[in-house]
């Protein structure tokens, strides 16, 4: 046998036996290796450390992008977190005057109940004095009336006993009574609603009185005399309008809508609408400007920020489309609040003054107006009106 195929004896860890491995196959295996390493393509290495550069650069890239999204994010944390340490000192110090005012009825209320007690107690207390003194007398009389029962009879006694008889036709003489009855409801009574009634000289913002204004609704709107009531009438006879008299750029002329008569430019403002089970409705505040002809979107880029009813869902009008915003029980009545400052419109249920959705806008140079829709009749089922609803406080 050749000496290169003479076996040899070979360990293998972890098989537990010895194989019989013939040098010469490792040596032919070893030879096999080098040749192939001798011979590789020596012209596609530069291509590949070209890639290798490539992907350095893409990687560290996406790095540079992680870390600035790290620092963005990092700064947002720090925003968001300052944004609501201010409102939760604006919540506190809304609570604190809620409360200064609670304190200063309470203050009030218990210095009538104190002024109150002290004069009916002084009442009383002089009313037992008077009585005391006119006990004292009797029991003086009395005392008198005995003593000359003691003395020795004589004709002197009987004038005396007669003289005293005529002065000692006395009787007790109650003074005037006092009320003594303490009525609670004069002091308690419907206490919460009396204050209630009390706070809303406080509220801020008060509930705002809002109107539809006429001279912009669209030809098939009607609304009541009141302007606090507009439906959509698709039978309407609309008059013809004068050939010179030019059309009104105030009225809208494409959607079915109407403006408020009240614009805001400052303060906060709050205002309910009542939707009632209408099955389409749009409703929220508007720019003054806002055009009043068909428009490529009525949403926030063209001046609306509104909330609408359509298909069963509520929705946000936001651009490039709504948002559909959920609830569990659909709201009969929509609380519009606007913060002019704060540049922010918020809509919440007004029966149970949940928030729905709060749209922040941008700086608005013009006057914002309460907008409403109370959308087309939907085949007979959305004939009801969209009303202004005031809460009595």
């Amino acid at each position: 046998m050749d000496a290169s195929l003479q076996p040899s004896c070979m360990w293998r860890e972890g098989e537990g036996y010895c194989r019989m491995v013939f040098d010469g196959e490792i040596g032919m295996y070893k030879n096999h290796i080098k040749d192939t390493n001798n011979n590789y393509n020596k012209s596609l290495l530069p291509d590949h450390k070209e890639k290798l550069i490539q992907a350095i650069k893409r990687i560290k890239h996406e790095v540079d992008e992680c870390w600035e999204a790290e620092r963005e994010t990092y700064i947002w944390s720090v925003d968001v977190e300052r944004c609501f340490d201010h409102l939760e000192r604006e919540v506190r110090a809304e609570f604190q005057n809620l409360h200064r005012f609670l304190d200063e009825e309470e203050t009030m209320d218990m210095e009538r109940l104190k002024k109150e007690k002290e004069k009916r107690v002084k009442l009383l207390r002089e009313r037992e004095k008077k009585i005391a003194m006119q006990g004292r007398d009797l029991e003086r009389g009395i005392a008198t009336l005995n003593n000359k029962l003691a003395e020795e009879d004589s004709p002197k006694l009987l004038k005396e006993i007669q003289d005293l008889l005529k002065r000692c036709q006395v009787a007790f003489i109650p003074p005037p009574q006092v009320d003594v009855e303490v009525r609670s409801a004069h002091f308690v009574g419907p206490i919460q609603y009396r204050i209630w009634k009390h706070m809303k000289s406080c509220l801020y913002p008060n509930i705002t009185e809002v109107t539809f204004d006429p001279e912009t609704a669209h030809p098939l709107l009607t609304l009541s005399p009141s302007c606090t009531s507009v439906w959509f009438e698709e039978d309407k006879v609309i008059p013809k309008a004068s050939e010179e008299e030019p059309p009104n750029p105030r009225c809208f002329h494409y959607y079915y809508s109407v403006m408020g008569r009240e614009g805001f430019i400052t303060g906060r403002h709050y205002w309910e609408v009542e939707v009632g089970h209408k099955t389409a409705w749009r409703l929220g505040v508007a720019r003054e400007d806002v055009h009043r002809g068909e428009m490529d979107s009525s949403g926030t880029s063209n001046g609306l920020w509104t909330l609408s009813l359509k298909g069963g869902a509520i929705l946000a009008c936001t651009d490039p489309k709504p948002t559909k915003v959920p609830v569990s029980i659909r709201p009969v009545r929509i609380g519009v609040f606007l913060d002019c400052e704060k540049e922010e419109v918020a809509f919440y249920n007004a029966v149970t003054m949940t928030p729905l959705y709060t749209f922040s806008m941008e700086t608005v140079f013009v006057p914002l107006i309460p907008f409403y829709n109370p959308c087309d009749t939907d085949d007979g089922r959305n004939l009801g009106p969209l009303n202004l609803f005031s809460p009595s406080i």
